[in-house]
Order: structure tokens, then C-alpha cells, then sequence
């Protein structure tokens, strides 16, 4: 077992990794006006047309207030279509635009390019031991946000 100083600074470490993730993506898509979640928004939309707000809540695991607030944004920008659900009038259902379409290459090419800055200097081997073992921590951190993973 690690130490807790080797653990709080793996955990310090995960962290600074995603802030640092965010500001390369956000200054990638600065030209787009896209922010956080949203790129991820429309990569969620292109695979699944139609998907719910709450579906999409879930799948990238943002709250459901973020995630309606930015689909109106992406409306309003034109990248998305939203569409009410004909038996709950509630519920919004999401399409990718032409606009948002003219989009995802570009998305796809800058979290390519993370993916790339952040792998630098490692090897196919020690990519291929290392992705099991995130895959350990995000399924050990989504337990603890729901018991019902368990």
C-alpha cells in the first residue's frame, strides 16, 4: 500500500491533469466559443441523435442544470437542435446542426492532440498497462459517486 503522502500526490497529480486538459482544450476551441463539457456534448450527440439532456447528464457524468443550460448556449450558437419530447414536455431531445457537424473534426483533432501531448516519451507497451489501470481508478471513483455500481 502507498504511503499517504505517495497517495495525495497521485490524487494532486489526476487533479492537475485535468486542469490542464481543460485550459488546452479551451484554448484549442477558443475560436468555437465551446467550453468544458460542451465539445464533449456534441461528440455525445454525433454518436447518439437524439439523445435526452438527462441521458447525455449521465453519460459524461455532468449535472443536469449544466447540461440544460448548455444545450440552450449551443442552440443559440447554432450547433444544436432541440427538439421537446412529444409525450413529456419536459424533456428536450438533441440533434447535431450543419454547424455542429462542421465541428467535430476539428474536436476530434484537438483531443487528438492531447492525447498525444500527454502520452509523449511512453511506449506502446506501457500505453497498453497503463489504460487498464485508469480504467481501475475511474470505475473505483464512479463506486463512490454511485453505490449502485458496486
Amino acid at each position: 500500500m502507498l504511503e499517504h503522502d505517495q497517495l495525495r500526490m497521485l490524487s494532486n497529480r489526476i487533479d492537475s491533469l485535468a486542469r490542464l486538459r481543460r485550459r488546452f482544450l479551451n484554448k484549442r476551441l477558443s475560436s468555437t466559443d465551446l467550453k468544458g463539457h460542451q465539445f464533449l456534448m456534441l461528440l455525445t450527440i454525433l454518436h447518439d441523435p437524439g439523445i435526452s439532456q438527462e441521458e447525455i447528464s449521465e453519460k459524461i457524468d455532468i449535472d443536469k442544470t449544466r447540461i440544460a443550460r448548455s444545450s440552450i448556449f449551443l442552440e443559440e450558437k447554432g450547433y444544436i437542435e432541440r427538439r421537446r419530447d412529444t409525450e413529456d414536455r419536459r424533456k428536450y431531445h438533441l440533434f447535431l446542426t450543419e454547424e455542429g457537424n462542421k465541428l467535430v473534426p476539428m474536436i476530434r483533432n484537438i483531443i487528438y492532440d492531447w492525447s498525444i501531448t500527454i502520452t509523449e516519451g511512453l511506449s506502446e507497451e506501457e500505453l497498453r498497462l497503463l489504460m487498464p489501470m485508469i480504467d481501475v481508478l475511474y470505475n473505483n471513483a464512479r463506486k463512490q459517486d454511485d453505490p449502485a455500481l458496486i
